[in-house]
């Protein structure tokens, strides 16, 4: 997108909350109006120490002189006391309203950046819940965390902050300069000379803050990788000595970061100075000239004292200006990252199918993926793969490692879409069901168990928005599971920790199969559910397991070939294709893949 189109997506953001908008910078807008008028009080004030004013000869402006026939009627009887009073009476009405204004203008600006800030950052989580696992493959943890933490607070201060600092010194600006116009309109047209070349150098100045932005947002992502694989592995880092290897990764990338933040710096710092010095040699030029004025009589002293004190203060706003395009880049690039996640394409869903409970019956047929679409020289990781499971039976599938045993696992839930052929589910493609419906169908156990930072209980019943107490004690005691979870201090109610590293590796492999019994779904995925479990807690859980697989489609993935040898049918698999089925019996007979594999497996355990 182009920095206008950006910038545009961005500012609907706000309009949910168009009117607390407009009152904060109708509040920014006042607040800034009412330091240009303070600032032209000073012509009547020193005006008015004028002996020929004290008589009541005060030059007055229109404001001036509706607060003194006000005063007037208030003291009638002394004339000159309304004149003394009208000045400090009007310097104090604008005080009480910058106030009303600046506390408008500075509360409704926090409000709305943080509520335009909590809802990226939800727009942003829900797309991630419902992003392809592809995605997932080619994007690093700690980069979507960046964008997610720290790309969506620079576009939201560079939606609203950045609009509220160009109200507030525009209209600052304006004011000033039509002030400079009322006193002397020629010595006026000396601010204006320079515009030209300031609106060149600030053009120049914000491809590169953009080029600078973009870069540092990138940089920060990398940041944040780095600091999530080192700090996440931390055990292993250890281990292996890493410390020195991890040290000059983290040192690499915050050099970077830091190179890139003082470039971005040091242009705008040059970007500020070039227009300040042209703002500078306006100034001499425009006081020099007032002086000659004022010697000519043309200037009051007061008008002289508030020319110079307006084209001073101009200054401070003119810079802040100039300074504006630094966090607009910066929250502009910020914003491509943003959104760029936000409008992600979401996991292909055409399903229009529902389907309430599964037999469980699945054929594969002809399927064929690969990972990498855009390498079509990438050896596939299914080829033509041809498979008929019954409702209710067990498959084990074994083979090396890349042989695309949890590949095909992975199917079944359309964690991916097959590249060619087709996967049905009692008969119908599963691309014609909605996901939902689908995956309501799959409970899952893998040898990655993930847990979450919460209590055993709902662990257990994750996913279920109303927890039934009763199944999640029936779950746990089936798994093998209630005797641990009754020792720990709470209970149920007991929290895991982070991951679950509160629980030993058997603890939460028990747990994760009592999340799948609680489940209760027709068709199962057991990833080497029961890798880390010791010899008695495996043969408590594989009791279970067996117990959980009557009457339902179960699709095993194994190494330890021990486990499986009751499976109604054993599947081999060899560089992406079937190399051999049968039972575990018929499959020794064979004396192929299998046998070789579970005889040396068979060594190895003695």
């Amino acid at each position: 997108m182009q920095s206008r189109q950006l910038y545009v997506r961005l500012l609907k953001e706000f309009l949910p909350y168009k009117w607390a908008a407009l009152v904060t910078l109708l509040g920014v807008g006042v607040a800034s109006l009412t330091d240009v008028l303070l600032i032209r009080q000073l012509q009547n004030v020193v005006d008015a120490v004028q002996p020929s004013a004290l008589g009541g000869a005060m030059p007055q402006s229109a404001m001036l002189g509706g607060v003194h026939a006000v005063l007037d009627r208030v003291l009638p009887s002394d004339p000159a006391a309304a004149a003394l009073w009208a000045i400090p009476a009007l310097i104090m009405a604008l005080a009480v309203l910058r106030m009303v204004s600046t506390f408008c203008g500075d509360y409704g600006s926090a409000w709305l950046t943080q509520r335009v800030q909590a809802n990226v950052r939800g727009q942003m989580f829900n797309r991630v819940l419902r992003l392809p696992n592809r995605y997932f493959d080619q994007s690093s943890t700690g980069t979507t965390l960046s964008r997610i933490a720290f790309d969506a607070t620079q576009v939201t201060q560079a939606g609203l902050s950045v609009l509220t600092i160009a109200v507030r010194d525009f209209v600052a600006v304006a004011g000033f300069l039509t002030s400079l116009f009322q006193i002397d309109w020629k010595l006026a047209l000396f601010c204006l000379a320079l515009l030209p070349l300031v609106a060149l150098v600030v053009t120049v100045a914000a491809r590169r803050m953009r080029r600078l932005s973009s870069s540092a947002q990138h940089a920060m992502g990398e940041l944040t990788r780095v600091l999530d694989e080192s700090i996440g592995g931390q055990r292993v880092v250890k281990i292996f000595g890493g410390q020195a290897y991890e040290q000059k990764r983290f040192d690499e990338v915050v050099n970077l970061n830091r190179r890139l933040a003082v470039k971005h710096a040091s242009t705008a710092a040059m970007n500020s100075g070039l227009i300040m010095l042209m703002v500078g040699a306006t100034l001499s030029a425009v006081i020099y000239y007032a002086l000659l004025r004022a010697q000519e009589g043309a200037l009051t002293p007061g008008a002289f004292v508030a020319f110079i004190t307006c084209l001073m203060a101009m200054q401070t706003p003119i810079k802040n200006l100039t300074k504006l395009n630094e966090p607009l880049q910066r929250g502009l690039a910020a914003a491509e990252s943003v959104f760029g996640l936000i409008d992600a394409p979401l996991e292909a869903d055409t399903g229009t199918r529902s389907l309430a409970r599964a037999q469980g019956r699945i054929v594969l047929e002809d399927v064929g993926f690969r990972y990498n679409l855009d390498d079509n020289e990438a050896a596939p990781a299914l080829r033509s793969v041809s498979l008929d499971i019954p409702a209710g039976e067990t498959v084990a599938l074994v083979g090396g490692s890349g042989s695309g045993k949890t590949t095909l696992a992975s199917l079944l839930p359309r964690f991916y879409d097959v590249a060619s052929g087709r996967i049905l589910l009692d008969g119908v493609d599963l691309r014609e069901y909605r996901l939902p419906d689908l995956r309501s169908q799959i409970a899952l156990v893998s040898q990655d168990v993930v847990l979450f930072n919460d209590t055993l209980a709902a662990n257990i019943a994750y996913g279920d928005p109303t927890p039934d107490l009763g199944r999640v004690e029936a779950a746990a005691r089936a798994a093998y599971a209630h005797e641990f979870i009754m020792r720990q201090p709470q209970g149920y109610q007991t929290e895991v920790g982070e991951n679950g590293l509160r629980l030993s590796g058997g603890q939460r492999q028990r747990l994760a199969i009592a999340r799948a019994l609680y489940k209760d779904a027709p068709i199962l995925i057991l990833d080497e559910a029961t890798s880390a479990l010791d010899t008695e807690s495996e043969r408590q859980v594989q009791a279970a397991l067996e117990k959980l697989m009557q009457g339902r489609t179960t699709v095993v993935i194994a190494h330890r070939l021990s486990t499986i040898e009751n499976a109604d049918r054993i599947v081999v698999m060899a560089a992406g294709s079937i190399a051999e089925q049968g039972t575990h019996e018929a499959l020794l007979e064979k004396g192929g893949i299998y046998a070789r594999l579970y005889q040396t497996q068979k060594q190895l355990d003695q």
